[in-house]
Formats: structure tokens, C-alpha cells, sequence
């Protein structure tokens, strides 16, 4: 059976909603996780786009992946497109520059895009533990993710990989632009985290293998996956199905993979993966109203963290058998 010219539209996914409360929480897990499907996926991917990976790229390219990721998801991810940062600039940035491997730069604007542009930078491309003078490359993410370009050599789409830690990291202390770009994100991450958390958690109680991938470094994470306009939503796929193969390839066992929006979950459940947790976005207010904000403290139109009535959802699945 030949490839289709053109990359089929994925399935519509659909997560459960608010007030569906018996599909909170941890799923009833299956005696052993799926293993990933490439045959079932083969009709989503793309003839057209080829991934690279990151370490081939300059710090310039790397850097305008980095604005193409922050764009999207300020414009795209149900929680970053609801929550608005402070009404008030953290002063501690006003007149700094921060160094690291990438440059010497000032914060900028104070938008949820440029803020985001400082997340993937402070969090992903750098790495957050090193100390504020000798803040160097995340290689780790080097290693895994990738990128589509245009015929000019822009990128125009990034999944941002990584190597899903046994442990959390002590990350450093002191730095004015972390601390600022957390005083928007800490609820979006505190939410994340938390039940990205649980999840791990029942995976560890259910699967001992799952616990040995995790504690040898063998479990692989989408951390962030985003597209410019340029880049077709139909041929978006390529970028997750290859980030699978990937890790595949250097031999990691498990992918665990946090979806926001239905495009995620779609694009889980075409290489076979299986739900693990989910949490809904609206059950409580996780951030101030509009209305009562004091301008420091981020902040909705509702309170709520989404204006979306489904949720996160947690999915797994085994790159080995």
C-alpha cells in the first residue's frame, strides 16, 4: 500500500470534559504499554517535510526556533493563549542582560510571546541548573530534537526533546529573568507538573520496567512541539512521528508525552500510544480574575487557567519490544 501524496488529516481526539468526573485522574492501565505503531501512522506523515535534527543548526537558527515555538504556543496552547502575564513589569528586568551560550541580551517586551521566548530559552536550550556565569547548552535536548525548515534554511516547526529526568533538578537561584518568566508560567508549570507527576507515579506502580527505563536515562519527552503558519498543520505530524523514531533509534524504551489539545492526542493515538491521567482545566480557578488582580500575578478573564472545557492529557507508550 503506496503513501498519499499529501499527509491525511488526523482523527478528531476528543478528552473528556469537566464534568465527565469518573475519567479523572489515573486511567486503568493495561498489563503492558502499547508498543509504538509506525504502520498505523504511516498516512499522517509527510513526503514533503524532512525533520533535521537541532545540532545541526547555528545559534541563530536555534534562536528563531525558539521565537516560532513561543509564538505558537502564545497563540495556539489553551492555557498560554488564556493567562495573561502581570500588568506590572518585574522591575529586576527593566534595565538587565542576560549571558548564557546563546548571547547577551535584554528581556524585551513584556508579552506572553517573548516571555514564552524566554522559557524555551532559560529552560530548554539552556540549562537551568548551571550557574548565572557559566550558563551553557542544554546538549541533551540537542541530541533529540528537531526541526523543519523552509527553502531558506528558517525554521519554521520544532519538537523540543528531552530525557525525561528520574529527578528534578536544584536549578539556580538569584536570576532575575527565571524569576520573571516564572512569575507568569509557575501555574501553567505547577499544573503540568503536578499531574505529569501522578502520572509517572502509577506508571512506576504498574510497570517495573517502566521505573528502570526512567532511573537509566531510557525514557524519552516531548517537552514542546510548535509550527509557523508556513508549515501546513497537515504536515505537523512528521515532526512527533520522527521524534519517536529518534529516540527509537538511540535505543530508549518508554515515551511519555503531555498533551494540551486535541492535536496532541490525536497525534499520540496514531502511533498506538495509550491514556495514562488526565486532569480538566476548568474544575477550579488556578489564577487571579481579571478583576480583583493586584498587577503583580498573572491573570484571566475567569480565573481558570483554559477557556477550553477538556484538559490535559498524559499518554505512554513502549519504543522497544
Amino acid at each position: 500500500m503506496s503513501q498519499p501524496t499529501s499527509p491525511l488529516k488526523l482523527p478528531r481526539c476528543n478528552y473528556p470534559t469537566v464534568d465527565k468526573i469518573q475519567q479523572h485522574g489515573p486511567y486503568n492501565l493495561q498489563k503492558e504499554l502499547p508498543l509504538v505503531d509506525f504502520e498505523l501512522a504511516r498516512n499522517f506523515r509527510s513526503n514533503k517535510y524532512t525533520a533535521i535534527p537541532l545540532d545541526e543548526f547555528d545559534k541563530f537558527q536555534t534562536l528563531e526556533l525558539a521565537h516560532v515555538i513561543a509564538r505558537s504556543f502564545a497563540i495556539n496552547e489553551p492555557m498560554n493563549r488564556h493567562v495573561h502575564p502581570s500588568l506590572k513589569i518585574p522591575m529586576e528586568i527593566s534595565n538587565a542582560k542576560h549571558h548564557d551560550a546563546l548571547g547577551n541580551d535584554p528581556f524585551g517586551p513584556w508579552t506572553t510571546e517573548n516571555i514564552l521566548f524566554w522559557f524555551v530559552r532559560l529552560v530548554l536550550l539552556t540549562v537551568p541548573s548551571h550557574p548565572i556565569g557559566a550558563i551553557g547548552i542544554n546538549e541533551d535536548l540537542l541530541r533529540h530534537s528537531l526541526v523543519i525548515t523552509n527553502e531558506h534554511s528558517k525554521p519554521i516547526g520544532g519538537s523540543l526533546n528531552i530525557t525525561l529526568p528520574a529527578e528534578e533538578e536544584e536549578w539556580r537561584q538569584n536570576d532575575p529573568f527565571i524569576d520573571a518568566v516564572f512569575s507568569y508560567q509557575n501555574p501553567v508549570i505547577q499544573f503540568i507538573h503536578t499531574h505529569e507527576h501522578a502520572a509517572i507515579h502509577a506508571l512506576i506502580a504498574k510497570y517495573p520496567d517502566f521505573e528502570k527505563a526512567l532511573q537509566f536515562g531510557k525514557v524519552g519527552y516531548i517537552a514542546m512541539i510548535a509550527r509557523s503558519a508556513e508549515l501546513p498543520t497537515e504536515h505537523t505530524f512528521e515532526l512527533f512521528a520522527a521524534s519517536f523514531e529518534q529516540f527509537q533509534k538511540q535505543e530508549y524504551e518508554y515515551m511519555l508525552i503531555t498533551g494540551t489539545n486535541q492535536w496532541t492526542g490525536a497525534a499520540c493515538e496514531a502511533l498506538g500510544a495509550a491514556r495514562i491521567y488526565f486532569s480538566p482545566f476548568r474544575n477550579e480557578q488556578r489564577v487571579a480574575n481579571e478583576i480583583d488582580t493586584n498587577q503583580n500575578e498573572p491573570y484571566s478573564s475567569d480565573g481558570f487557567i483554559s477557556d477550553k472545557d477538556s484538559g490535559l492529557m498524559i499518554y505512554a507508550l513502549t519504543l522497544q519490544r
